[in-house]
């Protein structure tokens, strides 16, 4: 079905019935109120050009435009065609229905990502506040340490690396993602993500990924990743 034109009350009051008021309320998303971005199926820009020393306009403007762009370009056609699929052919062999609702799973998270991906790094580097350093050497052992294993994900993933609160038990766990739909624990919530596809990095890098992945974490924008972190009571408690 076509996704209905929300303002922010309707938009807040459908996420309370899901149960996930306070993940959508502590955004702090300039895009909830400016109608863009995910949750309204509307590219939502890019809050810079360029990343100095890490990212070039070119690479920036690729990854943006191409596949953050293609992947909500492809979720609106595919929630368009859902709209008429045969229902009654349905059928786990393989079926319309069947491929549709399989690539709407991977093209929303696709498009979820990458948002969170272009929110969560910053043109100028910046260093972990000292709580929030607190937080991760309290579950990793060392600040240092929790860079190590995140950047050993991003190393051993082949689509994305993800620092993600579980919404199960509260802790903090780094992730390796295959895939836009593979890898990523139910009811967690993604605070550092890294897009690690060749897409991301290759005009700059070529093959370099290891120097991309240690850009990456030298530009992560902890201010929107601590906004993140209020998401869930679970996450509130932990965090904080």
């Amino acid at each position: 079905m076509k996704p209905p034109d929300l303002g922010r009350r309707e938009f807040v009051a459908g996420a309370v019935g899901l149960g996930i008021a306070p993940f959508v309320m502590n955004m702090k998303n300039p895009s909830l109120q400016d109608g863009v971005g995910f949750a309204f199926r509307k590219p939502k820009p890019l809050g810079y050009e360029e990343i100095p020393g890490f990212l070039s306009k070119a690479q920036l403007a690729a990854h943006h435009t191409a596949h953050y762009g293609g992947a909500l370009k492809s979720l609106v056609q595919i929630e368009q065609e859902l709209e008429s699929a045969n229902r009654k052919a349905a059928n786990a062999n393989y079926s319309q229905y069947r491929a549709l609702r399989r690539e709407q799973s991977l093209t929303m998270n696709s498009v979820f990502l990458h948002e969170i991906y272009f929110d969560g790094m910053t043109p100028k580097p910046a260093d972990a506040p000292e709580r929030i350093r607190k937080v991760l050497v309290d579950r990793f052992g060392t600040f240092e340490r929790w860079i190590e294993d995140f950047t050993a994900c991003a190393a051993a993933a082949r689509g994305w690396a993800i620092l993600g609160m579980s919404a199960g038990d509260g802790k903090l766990y780094n992730i390796v993602e295959d895939s836009h739909d593979a890898g990523l624990p139910w009811a967690t919530l993604p605070l550092v993500v890294c897009d690690v596809y060749e897409h991301a990095y290759y005009i700059d890098y070529q093959s370099k990924k290891a120097s991309y992945v240690d850009g990456f974490v030298k530009h992560i924008h902890w201010t929107e990743i601590d906004a993140r972190s209020g998401r869930s009571e679970l996450a509130v408690r932990a965090w904080r």
